[in-house]
């Protein structure tokens, strides 16, 4: 088995999560492509030896329900 790292972490904007909240137009992929290219500059990661991310998510309602 390969060994697995986390070696940074990164956390997107907070909002309250409703219908007039700060981030209702922001769909969440938007916010996880954020998050990736923050993290590709902050070490300049060859993206292309990267073979899996995994992601969390506090309180997953509306599209991200289904995570």
């Amino acid at each position: 088995m390969t060994d697995a790292y986390i070696f940074d972490a990164v956390r997107t904007p907070r909002g309250k999560g409703r219908p007039s909240g700060a981030l209702h137009d922001v769909k969440p992929v938007d916010l996880v492509a954020g998050l990736m290219r923050t993290l590709q500059a902050r070490h300049e990661l060859d993206t292309a030896r990267i073979d899996d991310v995994i992601l969390g998510c506090v309180t997953p309602v509306g599209e991200q329900g289904a995570d």
